[in-house]
């Protein structure tokens, strides 16, 4: 026969359809951080099929008999009773793989409204310090002491700080230089040379002996040794926090989304787009609450060129991407977590600013008004 074959014919149109489909893959591959992804998931299917190897298929009969009554085969696809989970709709993760989030309940989120009533309306009962900077200056930090008071603890020049879980010590970088002093007045000590901080202010841990700090690269400073381990390649970002059980870090991507990672994943989990945001909030989370479910967050327009210690003025859900509605009234200009959860929000009403703290529950702890001698400072930290 001399017609052309048409089997042939076929096959090679499919070929010329395969090519230039295989020559796009290619060049997807490409990119650096596709890469590093494909050879984390690639190890860890190498992994599971030398563990199914050597645990599972030596134990396959070797006769070929009837199968026994009453064995059956397991399902291929997952079973009905337990349900694939996916990372996009926020499922946990345990710490240690790839995209590790620590696995554990949902905190609770606010159940009422403006109707809530403080058991304090005292100043005095706040059971933590709350620390205010000069406003876009970064030449003093203070504190407010029980009795309505700001107190200056640190008047030396900065460009960034950070303080303490227990309030006790003051990291900041100055010159390059990261320097951590006592709030009581005690003389600053050099811990490490070579900072920047334009991506990165001293973070502390929550036990307060590690720092997050940037240097050549992000990492984990141990203040008493000065040894600094770098942040895995895949966590790529910056502005990281930790959050209160030291379980979790929350941080920014370049491109303004956020990342949530167990300490011990090699890459983070994306928060879901932040659509009641466009975006902006996702430049630079400011706080974190003990568990890494919630983080305080600049919603208003200028947050994607904010300074680095322009303060909060809301509350983001990571697992969900979606802000939290906070039962106060007035304008929120400030909002930071403590290591233990709970919240304190500053907020203008009618000219007059109060300072709310909720527990962890959201219940409401005090509500009291804000001393006038602190206009004009942001509000920063709140500690133990």
């Amino acid at each position: 026969m001399t017609g052309q074959d048409p089997l042939r014919t076929s096959l090679e149109d499919l070929a010329g359809t395969v090519a230039p489909a295989d020559l796009y893959e290619r060049s997807l591959r490409r990119s650096r951080r596709i890469g590093r992804r494909e050879a984390a998931v690639g190890t860890g299917a190498v992994l599971l099929a030398l563990g199914l190897l050597g645990s599972g298929l030596w134990q396959l009969p070797h006769s070929t008999g009837p199968r026994a009554d009453g064995v059956v085969s397991a399902p291929l696809s997952p079973s009905a009773h337990a349900p694939a989970t996916s990372h996009a709709a926020g499922s946990a993760v345990s710490p240690g793989t790839p995209t590790g989030r620590p696995d554990r309940p949902d905190r609770p989120r606010p159940t009422s409204t403006i109707s809530l009533k403080p058991r304090s309306t005292s100043l005095a009962a706040l059971p933590g310090k709350a620390f205010y900077e000069e406003a876009g200056t970064g030449g003093g930090l203070f504190r407010l002491t029980r009795h309505g008071v700001p107190e200056r603890v640190l008047s030396a020049p900065f460009s960034t700080a950070g303080v303490s879980p227990d309030g006790e010590r003051i990291a900041y970088v100055t010159d390059g230089q990261l320097m951590v002093v006592g709030t009581g007045g005690s003389d600053a000590q050099q811990v490490y040379a070579g900072t920047t901080s334009s991506d990165q202010a001293p973070a502390w841990s929550p036990d307060g002996n590690r720092l997050l700090i940037d240097a050549a690269d992000p990492g984990v400073l141990d203040v008493a040794t000065g040894h600094l381990e770098p942040l895995p390649s895949g966590l790529d970002g910056e502005h990281y926090r930790w959050s209160g059980d030291g379980t979790t870090l929350v941080y920014a991507t370049p491109s303004c989304g956020l990342e949530v990672a167990g300490v011990d994943a090699q890459t983070g989990t994306p928060v879901p787009e932040q659509t009641a945001t466009s975006g902006p909030a996702a430049c630079r989370p400011v706080s974190v609450d003990a568990t890494g479910d919630l983080v305080t967050v600049q919603t208003g327009a200028p947050a994607a060129g904010a300074a680095a210690d322009a303060p909060a003025d809301a509350v983001l859900d990571t697992r969900t991407g979606e802000l939290v509605e906070l039962p106060v009234r007035g304008t929120i200009v400030g909002a930071v977590f403590d290591p233990d959860g709970n919240l304190l929000v500053r907020s203008v009403r009618d000219g007059r600013t109060r300072l709310s703290l909720f527990d962890p529950a959201f219940s409401l702890l005090v509500q009291a008004r804000e001393p006038r001698s602190l206009r004009g400072l942001d509000l920063v930290a709140y500690t133990r």
